[in-house]
């Protein structure tokens, strides 16, 4: 008999203050760069320079709400609920593309309209897709044998939402999702020649999802050599190089670069980190790697002690969540990586993915403060708790 399922062998301790501290700095640096970057942009446009920033700070004060109040929640409650969550959250994925309720943007079907409060669902899908993994392989086995079903059923569901979420289309976020979820499965001890073959049979629909649909072949093109069409399809990339040649060593200095005008695309936003790269020179970029640098070290402290296996694989899939968004932007930027929209976390002005990412830190602080203890007198053997 498996004592752990019906007693709670955890320790409950304060949680990892030193990942609140991190990812306040990087709010903080979020609201500066994201005021930078638009203040001009909303001066000509709506008249106010202050537009963007008043948004987005109104945005963190309810984020950081989240993070305390999902700190809060025994992050154990969310096995019971993960059936229900996954399903609510196909159901906001389709609503966008439902007239009256979808909200489009630049050609994008992402959100949903609320007034003037818009929800990106896909935000909020991958911490639900995170939890679902995070339950599916923590549940014990019968062997080897059922390794094909286990892996089968799981990737199925994240093949559909990666279909779904692409349609929209959102093929940075849809990446994302991909490459944690192959991330849990071999954290989950998955055989590798599983992986691997999944990886073979996904080539064929990479190359039709990429090479046969123009604007993502032409942006393939344009990551292979920017410079051929330098004012054509490199024009985006070119301009970020640009922005790293100017900031040089320490920057421009805050408020004082030039490619957020009108040549970096949406540099609020996508191309912040390009803005950073000007105004605060190589030793900004440096500092931002160096902060997610930190955040990677404390979510994957936080998954080594964590009390259970379900707790280990949903904080090392929150960690990743973020790191890999934040590894794609900034190869995106600095043109190591083919161009897709994506924010860099806490960073990037935006609502849905600031308050969706808070959350989920939230849940990993939540999991911060739970260490496993076997009382003495449940000390019986080894093959007890297997």
């Amino acid at each position: 008999m498996d004592l752990k399922s019906i007693i709670d062998t955890r320790r409950r301790e304060e949680p990892d203050l030193f990942l609140f501290i991190t990812v306040f700095l990087m709010v903080g640096m979020g609201l500066a760069m994201s005021y930078s970057a638009s203040a001009n942009y909303a001066l000509n446009t709506f008249n106010d320079p202050f537009y963007f920033l008043k948004r987005q700070f109104i945005w963190c004060v309810v984020g950081f709400a989240a993070l305390l109040l999902f700190q809060q929640i025994d992050y154990r409650i969310y096995i019971r609920h993960t059936r229900v969550m996954l399903i609510v959250c196909f159901v906001l994925l389709i609503a966008v593309f439902i007239p009256g309720i979808g909200k489009s943007v630049k050609g994008s079907m992402r959100w949903i309209g609320f007034g003037i409060i818009s929800l990106q669902p896909s935000e909020i899908a991958k911490i639900v897709v995170v939890m679902y993994l995070a339950k599916v392989f923590s549940s014990e086995d019968d062997g080897v044998a059922n390794h094909v079903i286990q892996l089968l059923i799981p990737m199925l569901v994240v093949g559909v939402m990666f279909m779904i979420i692409l349609m929209q289309p959102n093929f940075g976020t849809g990446i994302d999702i991909l490459a944690v979820s192959v991330m849990i499965l071999f954290v989950s001890g998955f055989p590798i020649v599983y992986i691997l073959t999944l990886f073979i049979l996904s080539i064929p629909m990479f190359y039709l999802l990429i090479y046969q649909v123009g604007y993502r072949r032409n942006r393939l093109l344009a990551y292979i050599d920017p410079w051929k069409d330098r004012f054509g399809i490199g024009y985006h990339i070119v301009q970020s190089f640009i922005a790293f040649k100017k900031g040089g060593l320490l920057g421009t200095g805050l408020g004082y670069g030039t490619q957020k005008l009108k040549r970096l695309p949406e540099p609020h936003t996508d191309f912040i980190f390009a803005v950073i790269a000007e105004e605060a020179g190589m030793l900004g970029t440096v500092f931002v790697l160096v902060i997610f640098g930190v955040f990677f070290w404390r979510g994957m402290i936080v998954s080594l002690n964590a009390p259970d296996e379900f707790g280990r694989l949903l904080s090392v899939g929150i960690t990743l969540l973020i790191v890999v968004q934040a590894f794609i932007n900034i190869g995106v930027v600095s043109g190591s990586l083919p161009t897709t929209g994506i924010p860099l976390p806490f960073i990037s002005y935006g609502g849905s993915s600031l308050v969706a990412n808070m959350i989920a830190v939230g849940i990993l602080m939540n999991i911060s403060k739970y260490r496993e203890v076997v009382p003495e007198e449940l000390k019986l053997t080894e093959g007890v708790w297997k």
